[in-house]
């Protein structure tokens, strides 16, 4: 090895250390910075040419040699934890729907519905226990006040179905505008990684910056990842490419019919969402838990409290013989205002008809407890799988982390490590400068 050969595989250390304190440092500094990945410097031993006529056998290496500054990430693990992550976006806002359906039924057993059912039933037994019309007066008086008690309430539920359902729309609308936003801010990104990988840039950072898009992408709207060439991506929502290369192609919210209520959805209403005039079905994400709350849970729910409004003022009407309700829905329910309560031309009421009456409302008590008991288990149910696909989510977060994550102690200690290696080439460069020094200067001088 010549002695101008040691200089340049000296530098080219010192160069190589220098890098890698440089690519720490920028690690160090982003320790704490949300979506960004290690990086490290790649970098190979340089061989001699070891063929021609100069070829010699016993010369180390050319030295080290930079290949380039890696970003440190596992491509599976990314996957898996975006994955993950939108399944616990989905069953989060799913229990949230539950939550609030049992909000809007609001029956404790000693509040709501359950409380007014037994107090219309006391009503009527106080009817058919009374003596004398002014009593019989009071106490009519009493069971149409409870009525109406009964049938406010079950309007109160409706309404407040309603306004959630219209609440979940208006959240599908504002979802797929951040998806949106997000979609086209990937679309930026892949244009500008394109441009700088071209130009021979390293785009860690940039990539870093996509990779959060993206991952909110995937918390919207289940979307998935196709890499392509040249560090670019394409998403999909469904089987619709949201962004191809540097090009979007928006999410659109389509109701159906336009005025999309929840009346209407309880029959052919449906909100859908398309891309490029295509429907498309969001696999997972807080878009696909407001599809099926709009399109089925709610519309379900309501219909199961129709269901019950209806036998409830029919089975009330087959006991008293005329009808005291009127309505076939939670909505429309209401106390007949012509109603005239039987027993009233007499001094007491027919037992009878009050115990039929009472009769028929325990078999309502009954059938409202099973509904109620029907909806809190499946609120505790997407409690319990929302707080399971958390922690699944934060398990895969920690195993992407774990690859990609800045760890300052091991920073610290290569630090430490480079630190040493550019003090070490530092010196072998001292050393061939004072051995050129002496060569130069003093070789052949007599001393006096």
């Amino acid at each position: 090895m010549s002695t101008f050969s040691g200089i340049n595989q000296a530098s080219r250390a010192l160069t190589a250390a220098q890098r890698a304190m440089e690519v720490t440092g920028q690690n160090i500094a982003n320790a704490n910075t949300p979506g960004y990945s290690r990086q490290r410097v790649d970098q190979v031993s340089s061989v001699v040419a070891d063929t021609g006529q100069w070829a010699r056998q016993d010369v180390p290496g050319d030295g080290v040699q930079i290949t380039g500054i890696s970003r440190v990430a596992d491509a599976l693990a990314a996957a898996t934890a975006r994955q993950d992550s939108a399944t616990a976006a989905e069953q989060k806002t799913t229990a949230s729907v539950w939550a609030g359906i049992e909000n809007a039924l609001g029956d404790t057993g000693a509040t709501g519905l359950s409380r007014d059912l037994a107090d219309l039933s006391a009503a009527w037994n106080d009817l058919a226990n009374a003596q004398g019309s002014q009593a019989a007066d009071a106490a009519k008086a009493l069971v149409l006040s409870r009525s109406r008690a009964v049938a406010s309430t079950l309007n109160s539920m409706d309404s407040q179905l309603s306004a959630q359902f219209d609440g979940l729309v208006g959240q599908g609308r504002a979802v797929v505008d951040q998806a949106n936003e997000a979609a086209r801010r990937v679309a930026d990104l892949n244009a500008v990684i394109l441009r700088a990988s071209s130009s021979g840039s390293i785009p860690n950072e940039l990539l870093d910056q996509r990779d959060g898009y993206v991952n909110q992408l995937a918390d919207l709207t289940g979307a998935r990842v196709v890499q392509r060439e040249n560090g670019l991506v394409d998403v999909y929502v469904g089987n619709g490419a949201i962004v191809s290369r540097d090009s979007v192609e928006p999410l659109t919210l389509v109701k159906t019919p336009a005025s999309l209520s929840l009346e209407s959805a309880k029959t052919t209403g449906r909100l859908t969402f398309t891309v490029a005039g295509s429907v498309v079905e969001p696999p997972a994400g807080q878009l696909k838990a407001t599809l099926d709350a709009v399109n089925k849970t709610l519309p379900d729910q309501v219909n199961a409290l129709d269901g019950f409004a209806a036998k409830l003022a029919g089975d009330v009407r087959t006991a008293h013989g005329t009808d005291v309700f009127t309505g076939t829905t939670a909505k429309s329910m209401a106390v007949d205002p012509a109603v005239v309560l039987n027993g009233s031309t007499g001094t007491s009421v027919d037992g009878a008809v009050a115990g039929a009456v009472v009769g028929a409302l325990g078999t309502a008590t009954t059938t409202w407890r099973g509904l109620t008991t029907d909806i809190a288990a499946k609120t505790q149910s997407a409690d319990n799988r929302a707080t399971l696909a958390q922690q699944v989510s934060l398990k895969s977060s920690a195993a992407r982390e774990a690859v990609s994550g800045v760890s300052i102690d091991e920073e610290m200690t290569n630090l430490v490590s480079y630190q040493h290696a550019y003090s070490a080439a530092a010196r072998v460069l001292t050393a061939i400068d004072e051995a050129l020094d002496r060569l130069i200067n003093r070789t052949g001088v007599v001393g006096r």
